[in-house]
């Protein structure tokens, strides 16, 4: 009886760690894009885990409000597409991220076409 009960609440904590790996969470980013100190108006602005990126898009003001679901497991990522343009890769664990800011200079891409 002693083995039956042990053996329960070993299966019962295994389960409860193996449903938290899975458990979705969400992330919501906020921040402003800009190119030499000005808003960017228009950006694409892509967020969560390469699986499940959701998009929107950069308003007047530069300024965007975007929020990921993902398990806690997940790396996330921010991107900025801008044609044009680039950014310094943004990632960072999901694990423990509710809300986070971002302030992203745009820099703009060499293209020896465009002389």
């Amino acid at each position: 009886m002693k083995n039956r009960g042990s053996a329960l609440l070993l299966l019962l904590a295994v389960s409860l760690l193996f449903s938290s790996c899975f458990r979705s969470g969400s992330t919501t980013v906020r921040g402003k894009v800009t190119f030499e100190s000005k808003p960017v108006v228009g950006a694409e602005v892509r967020f969560g885990p390469n699986s499940q990126e959701t998009s929107t898009t950069t308003n007047h003001d530069g300024l965007f409000t975007i929020t990921a679901t993902h398990r806690p497991a997940d790396v996330l990522e921010l991107k900025v597409l801008k044609p044009g343009y680039s950014h310094d890769k943004i990632e960072f664990p999901a694990s423990g991220s509710t809300q986070r800011e971002f302030d992203i200079e745009l820099k703009r891409i060499f293209d020896p076409a465009a002389r």
